[in-house]
């Protein structure tokens, strides 16, 4: 097939060596081949290393480049910001070490680029590998969330709320125009890296970097973000390195506020007013 839009793949991973090697795997067969793989490593251990060193010939043969490049150990945004800095690709597709792509991914987001100059852009169809769990209990779930100015579930609407969290598009069945992108597969055309860079100030698994990225793109450039339903990546959620909870409840909420204030609130008491509601539930769903 032939790829007009070169599309170079950036993977922070942190001691997941067998998600990496299932998400490898994924990339090998898909049936237009990315450009190059970037891997940056912040692992503790030298697992990584050896996992690209026995991919490498094997992408040698599809014609695309393996990268390696130790992280900064600062987290997230930074090994984005790294992996942006060593691409050469015309769009940098960022996936999450945990995720598990349909083979037509990188075909579908390249010809979509190149079908849609105005597109900055866009994520695939994601869904999650709990997304069967028993339906009374995520319709009342997705409703009080939906109350509370949380996080919640509406067919083909990908939007910020006033509060700071995100609708998300469950199901997928068309184009939409976005207001932010999902940070566990999205895709960018590279001039948008002359402007724009994930935030450093965000540490660790930096929850939200993905909505402050993405929802300043949308602020300046209405319109330029989609999502498309042709491809399916699996966002798998391990477990493995992650945060203890509480640990991660905290950073969840500072993180929250952080990104609320900087992108969304705008000086706005009803942003406000929505964004303490929302903590309210918060509250009340984490107790």
């Amino acid at each position: 097939m032939l790829i007009i839009i070169k599309i170079s793949v950036v993977i922070p991973t942190r001691d997941r060596p067998k998600d990496l090697l299932e998400l490898l795997f994924a990339l090998l067969k898909q049936h237009a081949p990315p450009f190059e793989v970037i891997i940056v490593d912040d692992s503790s251990s030298r697992s990584v290393k050896r996992i690209i060193n026995f991919f490498a010939s094997k992408f040698r043969t599809i014609g695309t480049t393996v990268k390696y490049i130790r992280g900064s150990g600062e987290g997230l945004p930074s090994a984005r910001n790294i992996g942006v800095n060593e691409a050469e690709g015309d769009a940098i597709l960022f996936l999450d070490d945990d995720t598990i792509l349909d083979r037509n991914v990188i075909s579908i987001v390249s010809d979509f680029l190149d079908k849609h100059p105005e597109a900055l852009g866009l994520q695939v169809n994601i869904v999650g590998s709990k997304d069967k769990r028993k339906l009374p209990f995520a319709i009342v779930g997705n409703l009080l969330n939906k109350i509370f100015m949380l996080g919640y579930c509406e067919p083909n609407k990908l939007q910020v709320r006033r509060s700071g969290a995100y609708i998300f598009p469950k199901p997928l069945t068309k184009i939409i125009t976005a207001q932010r992108l999902s940070g566990c597969c999205c895709c960018y055309r590279r001039r948008v890296f002359n402007e724009f860079k994930f935030d450093e100030k965000l540490k660790g698994w930096a929850n939200m970097e993905d909505i402050d990225f993405s929802y300043r793109i949308y602020k300046k450039y209405p319109h330029s973000l989609y999502a498309i339903p042709d491809a399916t990546i699996i966002h798998k959620g391990s477990q493995q390195s992650k945060l203890p909870e509480k640990i991660r409840i905290y950073m969840s909420i500072i993180y929250w506020f952080y990104v609320f204030f900087k992108d969304v609130f705008d000086g706005s008491i009803l942003n406000l007013l929505a964004f303490l509601w929302a903590l309210l539930g918060n509250l009340a769903a984490t107790i």
